[in-house]
């Protein structure tokens, strides 16, 4: 046996040896995730360059928000994307749209280009003061027709019940509405725990640039091949991913928030409710889904009565982002208000 081996075989000698073979192995991972956090941060801001956002950065008081305008003529249309979406989530409407007036989409606060609002909890109380403060800072100020897609809908709602001299149209798609059950309640809430859990290990990838180095590998959203990068390049590299945890752990103060306001009429507010009957969340067992969609479509009719001039449209050829699926229904459907809006003035 030579002297190494008996070196290592003493107890003082292999702790030694043992604490070299850790240190090496510490300084090794430190050196590669150093490395990943260059290149990480490299691919982030070649995303950012490549990526700019498509309207304009408004100041609302301390951080900007990002209001994206197409076309001429009034009312305005302004659209509201649904929970963890932004303004992205209608590249196949607005463009096609705007030919017939002027169409606002933005994001809120921390989503899309939108810088995040550190201070406030992300809730429909503070999303509609937000978008207060960006209309009037935007100098937007015509009647609007308002579309609401999901949590977006009841954010409109909101936004109407304090504007009802201002709006003129409220187009709801497969809307979220205040009144759940209990039971839809207490299934959303599992599978919103789930999604958050999901989305802590997405913020840890988005963080150390891994989403940034391989955007390609964030699933397709139907979404039109621009708008599709500029989802991929604001997931792998703003603040989106942690302000959606925040967006998704706030709803049930937002509904609650909702509910205390007793939002039961518009007055003669025109408004439109586009819903979906096919409907199926991959998460929930296949009896979850059809208490979920009966409950839905529940709520959906309690939305058609939210005025004394409704329209209520029922589709099965698409599932829950109408828009994406069926944009030429949800154009139709906001023209139609339009033209009402016009027509009245």
């Amino acid at each position: 046996m030579n002297a190494k081996s008996e070196y290592l075989r003493s107890p003082r000698g292999f702790r030694w040896w043992l604490i070299r073979v850790v240190m090496v192995t510490v300084a090794i991972i430190v050196a590669a995730v150093a490395y990943l956090l260059v290149v990480g941060a490299s691919a982030k801001s070649e995303l950012i360059e490549s990526n700019p956002a498509p309207g304009r950065l408004v100041d609302v008081g301390g951080y900007k928000m990002h209001i994206n305008c197409m076309g001429e003529g009034s009312p305005t249309v302004l659209m509201e994307a649904g929970a963890g979406d932004f303004s992205v989530t209608w590249s196949a409407v607005q463009p096609k749209l705007s030919q017939t007036t002027r169409v606002c989409s933005y994001d809120r606060s921390g989503f899309g280009w939108s810088e995040p609002n550190a201070e406030q909890a992300r809730t429909s109380q503070t999303m509609v003061q937000e978008l207060e403060t960006l209309l009037a800072n935007a100098n937007i100020e015509d009647e609007l027709v308002l579309v609401g897609h999901s949590f977006g809908g009841l954010n409109v709602r909101l936004f109407a019940d304090h504007h009802l001299d201002k709006v003129v149209g409220v187009v709801l798609v497969d809307a979220l509405h205040e009144d759940v059950s209990p039971e839809m309640q207490r299934i959303n809430s599992e599978a919103q725990l789930a999604l958050v859990e999901e989305l802590r290990v997405v913020s840890i990838l988005q963080s150390i640039g891994l989403l940034a180095l391989s955007p390609e590998e964030i699933p397709e959203q139907g979404l039109p091949l621009e708008a599709m990068a500029q989802y991929r390049a604001i997931l792998a590299t703003g603040s989106q991913v942690d302000t959606m945890i925040a967006e998704l752990s706030a709803i049930e103060d937002s509904l609650t928030y909702a509910r205390s306001l007793d939002l039961k009429h518009l007055d003669n507010i025109p408004v439109a409710v586009l819903t979906a009957t096919h409907r199926n969340q991959p998460s929930l067992s296949e009896d979850q889904n059809k208490q979920m969609a009966k409950a839905w479509n529940k709520m959906q009719i309690a939305q058609s009565k939210l005025s004394s001039e409704s329209y209520f449209v029922s589709t099965s050829k698409s599932g829950h982002y109408i828009q994406l699926e069926q944009p030429e229904l949800v154009i139709r459907t906001i023209n139609k208000l339009v033209t009402r809006a016009r027509y009245k003035g």
